[in-house]
């Protein structure tokens, strides 16, 4: 996406996060399950009280979940989760020293979690880019479009991308 940068256009990509939703059905589907066999004449009142918790905590984390938009424009990269686009991760793009491709690791799951090769951002799939700052820290954002990702961000950093100091590119 080098062309649209020149031309001086933004970059905007969602990820439908369909593992995480198929996660958290499953979830609901266990919550319920669980719930129609416990006996409720003892303990209804807690019993409700514990269903609705876990359904409104699943419901919350399946909404924001459910989506990752990555956005690149000619000041700073920025990725959010769900409708709300947060939890975020904003970073000035003069901060980016390079970004390349990678695959994650089949443990490295989805959500906002630390792996041995950064932070990882990730709501479905694999694929994902490494991130690498200027001040040698890095994280991981997945996505389903890692080269058009990456292309966008290197083509919009104000210096030449430097990947040497990325650790863990596959």
């Amino acid at each position: 996406c080098q062309l649209c940068m020149i031309r001086g256009m933004s970059y905007q990509h969602k990820q439908i996060g369909t593992l995480s939703l198929v996660a958290h059905a499953i979830g609901f589907a266990i919550t319920f399950w669980v719930f129609s066999i416990v006996s409720l004449d003892t303990h209804a009142v807690t019993a409700r009280w514990m269903m609705f918790g876990l359904l409104t905590m699943l419901s919350v984390t399946a909404i924001t979940f459910s989506s990752l938009t990555t956005a690149v424009n000619d000041h700073q990269f920025r990725a959010g989760f769900g409708p709300l686009k947060w939890p975020d991760r904003r970073v000035a793009l003069s901060e980016i020293a390079g970004v390349v491709p990678t695959r994650t690791s089949p443990l490295a799951g989805w959500g906002v979690r630390i792996t041995v090769r950064g932070w990882l951002y990730s709501v479905s799939g694999r694929d994902a880019v490494i991130v690498g700052l200027r001040n040698g820290k890095q994280f991981l954002i997945g996505t389903d479009d890692p080269v058009g990702l990456a292309d966008a961000i290197n083509g919009a950093l104000p210096q030449e991308p430097v990947f040497w100091q990325i650790r863990g590119a596959k």
